[in-house]
């Protein structure tokens, strides 16, 4: 990030009486040490393409400034593929300092490639870039930046050369870039499935209480209300073409039969079954596995013979062929992520 928002210069080299730009050279930037450049940049002849601009990294630093969560973790409204609140650790601010060193034949080269950064970086330039990829989050989120220049620049003037070593002009400064550092670890936090509630009465009246007052807001002796709220399917009603059934369901293999179910969360993406001592062979056995309730096994019905109206009724066709094989008792069972519930 920091080469491709500085490597775009170039210094012009001017007609000395006429001040006119003979040529346009472009500065080469190179990732690594000054010493370890200047070695590999030398040809058998001991000459230099120059200019170049080195880049160094010399520390790397937590910036408590810049904390302000201390959770363990970043919560995401958005959900991701499996239907989980997207859960990461939260990452850790540092400050990464780089040392820059500019070197060049002329100080006209030098003066021109220092002029190209410092007017843009008062007090410093902002780079974007994008969530890790890696945790595969259902969003991108773009992630600002800072690089901050010193605000200082040393010279370095060759002193005692000898005959056979070519002069060379040097400047370096340094940056810092505020970023951030994630943690290798991805975990989705499983939604909440029951809410259990109580209300207490308080033991006053027509005033209110301090919070330290303990003994004032006591339940104790007066009435408590317990609410919950769950996201597990349930049964209230159940018809037969139309009749009301009950707690039971009495079915004959004569005729086909359209089931009406009653109840709540039948829209959760639910999936409906058959289960009983006997053999469909036009359906899959199958187990139902779900976050709460212990794992059942049932036939799995088609979704073309299930019509949902909303979330409290639904409708299940079912030709007489279904049972056939029918011996005993049978029940239906309709089940979500959250948990399942079966018919009497």
């Amino acid at each position: 990030m920091f080469v491709a928002a500085f490597d775009d210069a170039f210094v012009y080299r001017y007609d000395a009486r006429t001040r006119v730009a003979k040529e346009k050279i472009e500065v080469r930037y190179v990732n690594g040490p000054k010493h370890r450049v200047l070695h590999d940049l030398s040809d058998r002849a001991k000459t230099l393409t120059l200019p170049v601009v080195t880049i160094e990294q010399t520390s790397l630093a937590r910036d408590p400034s810049r904390i302000s969560n201390k959770d363990q973790f970043l919560y995401r409204k958005q959900l991701d593929s499996t239907n989980r609140l997207a859960k990461i650790p939260t990452p850790i601010p540092v400050n990464l300092t780089l040392d820059v060193n500019i070197i060049c034949y002329f100080k006209e080269d030098l003066d021109q490639i220092i002029q190209n950064f410092v007017v843009s970086c008062n007090p410093y330039i902002i780079v974007s870039w994008q969530f890790p990829e890696k945790f595969n989050m259902p969003f991108i989120d773009e992630i600002r930046s800072e690089i901050q220049w010193s605000g200082d620049i040393s010279y370095e003037n060759p002193k005692d050369l000898s005959p056979d070593t070519k002069w060379r002009i040097s400047a370096s400064t340094s940056f810092t870039v505020k970023g951030w550092l994630f943690k290798d670890y991805n975990q989705t936090q499983a939604p909440i499935y029951v809410v259990n509630a109580d209300f207490h009465a308080l033991a006053v009246s027509n005033r209110f209480c301090d919070y330290n007052l303990f003994d004032a807001i006591s339940a104790e002796g007066v009435q408590t209300e317990s609410v919950s709220i769950s996201a597990y399917p349930e049964f209230t009603n159940y018809f037969i073409n139309g009749i009301h059934q009950g707690d039971s369901l009495v079915v004959t293999k004569l005729n086909d039969r359209n089931f009406t179910f009653y109840g709540k969360r039948f829209n959760y993406n639910n999936t409906w079954y058959l289960s009983g001592a006997y053999n469909i062979p036009q359906l899959v056995y199958t187990e139902i596995d779900t976050a709460k309730f212990p794992t059942i096994s049932a036939y799995k019905l088609p979704e073309n013979v299930i019509t949902t109206v909303n979330d409290n009724i639904v409708t299940i066709s079912l030709s007489s062929n279904y049972f056939s094989n029918l011996s005993g008792n049978m029940v239906f069972v309709t089940a979500n992520d959250a948990g399942w519930v079966a018919s009497y």
